[in-house]
């Protein structure tokens, strides 16, 4: 600002100078001129703003997208005056989870007069989740820079001004041999806790009463028929032998707090997924727990179309901030429900305040192995897996 009232008084020096010394007339009449380019540039920039004959809309191609995918925002401004204006300064909206392919975070425009003026930003997404992007807030400048006024853009729901972009999470593929996986089976105690499959010492049987029996696992058999609870004892997979195979569902559950880096709760609710579909190929289905709008609901996943379902759902999860009040596992609903007792706990931020509350649930007979994308995890629990950047998971504690 500085540097363009000099430059400014500059030029009506030199104009001074010109009319003094080599052609008055001439020289004068430029001297008024710039003397008076700043008045009337104010007044039609005070009347633009004053009369409101700015209108701007915003439009997207698309409201919903995969990550790596685009989107683009149209966005016009309207001139209703016979003036002129000068310069409109556009903030845009640009989340963090979201990239300007064009890398500017503001554009400025000039529009004629009774006409309109468009530009289009390309945006790419890089991490799952909700975001707003359109116009943030406008100025509007005059001709010569030296005023601008902040223009008063209506409500987003008003004007359109910002627009819902949801991008999907992915769904990692996760090995039907995981051990994540075995450890979902054996916290669950599936069927195989129960008294007609325990192990005894009968010499003839693995374990059970007589007519259970058990061998090894052989390829063809199916998964379903893995005895989880006695392959983790023996670290090796047995199989059932019986007719009768109890279904059994498993407990998954997303913390309702993450923590501040967007890739690891990225990690966390896509982790979710792919625990999901990986239990599901293995022939257990599974009920996956996730907190929306304050308060725990529970999806069932049954078949491949439910794992799909659930992904369109979490690509409008948001993480509970700091200032909410909020269990971050669903300890009542689940023990009212009388569900499994051991869950899959998959969060972002495992810290001591989680770490009181699994406490609290063991309590109550729920057993939580947790799998956190946590770098900086300070937590205990029964079992702590670490789950990587490719979705792999290693257990790091056990109890």
């Amino acid at each position: 600002m500085i540097s363009k009232i000099f430059m400014y008084l500059l030029a009506v020096w030199l104009c001074v100078m010109f009319a003094l010394y080599l052609s008055a007339p001439i020289g004068w009449t430029f001297v008024y001129i710039f003397v008076c380019a700043p008045v009337f540039s104010f007044l039609v920039t005070l009347f633009l703003h004053t009369k409101k004959s700015i209108v701007l809309t915003v439009d997207v191609n698309r409201t919903m997208l995969y990550k790596k995918e685009t989107v683009t925002i149209k966005i016009t401004a309207a001139n209703n005056s016979l003036f002129p204006v000068p310069a409109v300064k556009l903030f845009l909206a640009v989340p963090e989870g979201l990239e300007s392919v064009s890398s500017y975070k503001s554009c400025v425009i000039s529009i004629p007069p009774r006409s309109e003026t468009t530009v289009e930003v390309v945006y790419r997404a890089k991490v799952w989740g909700s975001y707003r992007i359109g116009v943030r807030s406008a100025e509007l400048h005059d001709f010569m820079k030296f005023f601008r006024f902040r223009m008063s853009c209506p409500q987003p729901e008003e004007s359109g001004l910002l627009h819902v972009i949801k991008v999907f999470p992915d769904i990692p593929e996760m090995a039907g041999d995981a051990p994540i996986l075995r450890a979902a089976a054996e916290n669950a105690k599936l069927a195989d806790d129960s008294e007609e499959t325990r192990e005894t010492d009968n010499v003839n049987c693995f374990s059970g009463m007589p007519g259970y029996t058990h061998r090894e696992y052989a390829d063809g058999d199916p998964i379903k028929r893995i005895n989880w609870k006695l392959s983790s004892k023996r670290d090796k997979y047995m199989v059932r032998l019986d007719d009768e195979i109890e279904s059994a569902q498993q407990n998954i559950v997303l913390d309702s707090r993450g923590g501040s880096d967007v890739y690891e709760n990225e990690r966390a609710v896509e982790g979710v997924l792919a625990a999901a579909l990986g239990l599901l190929k293995c022939g257990f289905e599974s009920a996956v727990w996730c907190r929306f709008a304050g308060a725990w609901e529970s999806f069932s996943v049954s078949e491949p179309a439910d794992v799909s379902s659930l992904q369109l759902k979490l690509a409008d999860y948001s993480f509970a901030d700091e200032t909410e009040k909020c269990g971050r596992l669903p300890a009542d609903e689940l023990s009212e429900k009388g569900s499994s007792s051991g869950i899959l706990l998959f969060t972002s931020l495992f810290d001591k305040s989680l770490s009181s509350e699994i406490a609290s649930a063991e309590d109550m007979g729920i057993i939580s192995a947790v799998i956190s994308s946590d770098s900086v995890s300070a937590g205990n629990a029964y079992q702590i897996w670490k789950l990587n950047e490719d979705y792999s998971a290693e257990l790091i504690s056990k109890s």
